[in-house]
């Protein structure tokens, strides 16, 4: 892992470290590469539960359509005399 230089004094501290342990200033690792993330646990939860909706519609509404036939007939059946 690449050290980094603290914001305040310019000792090499760990990019990793909440603060410097020379001078106590905090510590952002904005600039290191391998601690950024593109996809995160959320957005990879998100992107699932929005495919399995786009996916899982469909058969839902066929279904529900499906019912309504059957049940227009058989009410149409058992009024007909």
């Amino acid at each position: 892992m690449a050290l980094i230089d603290c914001p305040d004094c310019g000792r090499r501290v760990s990019p990793r470290a909440p603060s410097c342990p020379n001078c106590g200033a905090p510590i952002t690792a904005t600039g290191h590469p391998a601690d950024r993330r593109l996809v995160t646990p959320g957005l990879l939860g998100r992107l699932t539960a929005v495919l399995g909706a786009w996916l899982v519609f469909p058969w839902v509404a066929r279904l529900l359509a499906f019912l309504a036939g059957i049940a227009m007939l058989i009410v149409m059946f058992t009024s007909a005399r």
